[in-house]
């Protein structure tokens, strides 16, 4: 019985204490929620409880001084761990002044009593331990000073000693514990570093194996196709201009590749200085695919200047890879392509880009492919803020919307229903 009230008391007393605004203060629950600040509390209490009793066998004092002069002895040390600098600071300050305002009684030789000395001890090496270094030979000037004020002339010399002994210990640990921290540091680093030099040689090799495989492929469709009217006999001119067309293609797929490959090669290549793709050359892209026998239509209303290289070249890339799904898996078929403003109300905000093919009326080109066009058309758009949606339509044709921002975006514009890959 006795102990359940007891415990109902305390909750009730816990609760109260729980509700004060002192204790809802940020500062006071952060050092509340520490288990080690609650140690220094509960040693600063107890040393405060032994001061008190303990204060008129080494000073004089009258009874009512009593408790605040060993407050500003002990208490300090609650702070060690939270704020070591400054309860530091408020043991010395009170050191000095109980040794030069309070007298001794029964031939004391110190100026504070054990309990302080206890506390300054014990604050002084928290100080060492976690104030910055740079702090840390001013902490032991004033310490040593403070315990050669306050200790007897006769053990003064051995207590300047011993602090500075602990401040020169401290001080090496600390080092150690530094230099280590910084050779993890600098080991990540290094691995870091390791692993991004392997990646760029990774990424050189392979620029590399492709210049090889592709520039030398492409080059070859060049030369066979500007040579084909020497090599054979009776090339119409029809037929010669179908071959100066696929040289004009291959020559322009290879400073591509070249421009691209650029970008990766690390052994001091420079990459094409030619401008990337953009609005004025979808004109160029639809000619060459009506030379390979599709049926293009286009309406183009956009205005070229509103719109950024980044956009430019996103719109370039999606009506580019369209154009070629569309000849390779739909042959045959008409392919309407529309570029219009994207009319938000009061100004033109973007591009509204579609592709739109029937169904093939001849057997799609055994061509292959990753399946990644769509996907790749779809983070372009994402990159510069936009949309892409790509769906087979009723009719069996295939249809590719887009919204292109006339500047590349930071964000990135959700669409109901997101994209479907059939194809790419």
């Amino acid at each position: 019985m006795f102990l359940r009230v007891v415990r109902q008391i305390g909750s009730a007393a816990a609760t109260e204490i729980r509700g004060l605004p002192v204790v809802q203060h940020p500062d006071v629950r952060a050092y509340l929620r520490s288990p080690v600040n609650w140690f220094f509390l509960i040693f600063a209490v107890v040393l405060f409880t032994v001061a008190w009793p303990t204060l008129p066998e080494t000073h004089d004092l009258p009874s009512y001084a009593l408790p605040v002069t060993a407050a500003m002895a002990t208490l300090p040390l609650a702070l060690a761990w939270a704020a070591p600098l400054l309860g530091w600071a408020a043991c010395v300050i009170a050191a000095q002044l109980i040794g030069f305002l309070v007298p001794t009684a029964n031939g004391w030789p110190w100026t504070i009593q054990v309990t302080q000395i206890i506390a300054l001890l014990v604050l002084t090496f928290v100080a060492y331990l976690r104030c910055p270094l740079r702090y840390l030979a001013p902490v032991w000037l004033v310490s040593a000073a403070a315990f050669a004020l306050a200790a007897p002339p006769t053990v003064r010399v051995g207590w300047v000693f011993g602090v500075t002994s602990m401040a020169v210990v401290v001080a090496l640990l600390r080092g150690l514990l530094s230099s280590r921290r910084q050779l993890a540091v600098s080991a990540e680093e290094t691995k870091a570093a390791e692993s991004v030099t392997a990646v760029l040689e990774e990424r050189a090799r392979i620029a590399r194996d492709l210049h090889d495989v592709v520039a030398h492929r492409m080059s070859m469709v060049v030369v066979m196709a500007q040579t084909a009217r020497y090599r054979i006999p009776d090339v119409g001119d029809a037929a010669a201009a179908e071959f100066d067309a696929i040289a004009s293609a291959a020559r322009n797929s290879l400073d591509e590749v070249r421009q691209l490959l650029g970008v990766l090669r690390l052994d001091g290549t420079q990459a094409s200085a030619a401008p990337n793709p953009g609005l004025a050359d979808i004109d160029s892209l639809l000619d060459h695919t009506r030379l390979a026998g599709a049926s293009v239509t286009v309406s183009n209303t956009l205005d070229h200047a509103e719109f950024a290289e980044s956009s430019a070249l996103v719109i370039y890339r999606i009506v580019q890879e369209s154009l070629a799904n569309a000849t390779r898996h739909a042959p045959g078929a008409p392919i309407a392509v529309t570029l219009s403003p994207a009319d938000d109300g009061a100004e033109v905000t973007g591009a509204e880009v579609t592709v739109a093919n029937a169904a093939g009326t001849d057997a799609p080109l055994d061509l292959g492919g990753a399946g990644v066009g769509i996907t790749g058309m779809s983070d372009r758009a994402r990159a510069v803020g936009g949309w892409l949606t790509a769906h087979p339509t009723r009719d069996g044709g295939f249809v590719v919307r887009a919204h292109i921002p006339a500047i590349a975006g930071r964000g990135v514009v959700e669409v109901p229903g997101g994209f479907a890959t059939v194809f790419g």
